[in-house]
């Protein structure tokens, strides 16, 4: 089994949560919404530091890898589960949000191991970054993670995955926002969590295009890599994301050639799951 770090991508997209897609603007899809319509409406979702400032939400993900290459198949798992505590503080530029892990575990099994490494080093490490009023986030600094953890598990990204892109225009039901990059937004029925009726919306991104990938020799080759992201979030406006849940499938394929011998694939199943707590938010 040959093992693939992270380099640059090249080709038509993006990664699924790329600040590429992030900084393109929604747009409405054509024929969906009239004038009269958006007139009627009163305002779009959108997040502000009041309705985030000492939110706790509760971060969790699942992910199953195959591997196959050369005629053999190996499976892996992972797991992540934590309480993020949020600040939040307005600027002229968004929302400046500053994060911490009140409780985190990681964990990896296969081929009969299960790794599950202390995250003592992380908890309490400050992640920091700006989101604006429709939800696209840039981080600005991250807190140190050993390696033993970052081996497990991807937990430098937390703060980036906690909140979903929001429409940047009103939404009445059944009608759609997309980008020019295939993230599509879709207002749903309303739903209800704990008693309270909240806006619904579906999700969907989809990436298509190449990698260039180095290897653990520090080789570059290309591989073709297909990202799909499917989920639903539940908004109330006085709280903002009161529950995500999501799925996401990677495959990615490097042909054989040059120093690649066999065709290699990984493909990766993820579930992912944002859900906002009660309680106030103390710092540690």
């Amino acid at each position: 089994m040959t093992r693939i770090a992270g380099g640059s991508r090249r080709g038509r997209g993006r990664s699924t949560f790329s600040r590429r897609r992030q900084a393109a603007g929604l747009v409405l899809v054509v024929g969906c919404v009239s004038p009269w319509t958006l007139n009627a409406q009163v305002s779009a979702p959108a997040y502000h530091a009041l309705q985030l400032d000492c939110g706790r939400f509760r971060q969790e993900f699942r992910s199953s890898i195959t591997l196959e290459s050369g005629g053999r198949r190996t499976r892996e798992a992972t797991g992540r589960d934590g309480i993020l505590v949020l600040r939040a503080a307005s600027s002229d530029s968004g929302t400046v949000l500053t994060a911490w892990f009140d409780t985190l575990s990681v964990w990896r099994s296969g081929n009969g191991e299960r790794i599950e490494p202390s995250t003592d080093g992380v908890i309490g490490g400050r992640f920091r970054g700006l989101l604006t009023s429709a939800g696209v986030f840039t981080s600005t600094d991250r807190p140190f993670v050993p390696d033993d953890v970052a081996q497990v598990a991807n937990v430098g990204d937390a703060l980036e995955r906690l909140l979903p892109r929001l429409p940047a225009v009103p939404l009445e039901r059944g009608e759609s926002v997309k980008d020019g990059e295939g993230l599509v937004i879709t207002r749903l029925a309303d739903g209800t969590i704990l008693g309270q009726v909240t806006e619904r919306y579906r999700l969907t991104t989809r990436f298509e295009g190449e990698d260039v990938r180095q290897l653990d020799d520090s080789t570059q080759v290309t591989a073709h890599r297909t990202d799909t992201e499917t989920g639903v979030f539940d908004w109330a406006p006085e709280l903002g994301v009161v529950r995500w849940e999501r799925q996401i499938t990677i495959d990615v394929s490097v042909p054989a050639g040059g120093v690649v011998k066999h065709t290699f694939r990984t493909r990766i199943e993820q579930q992912a799951l944002t859900a906002r707590l009660e309680g106030s938010c103390s710092a540690p």
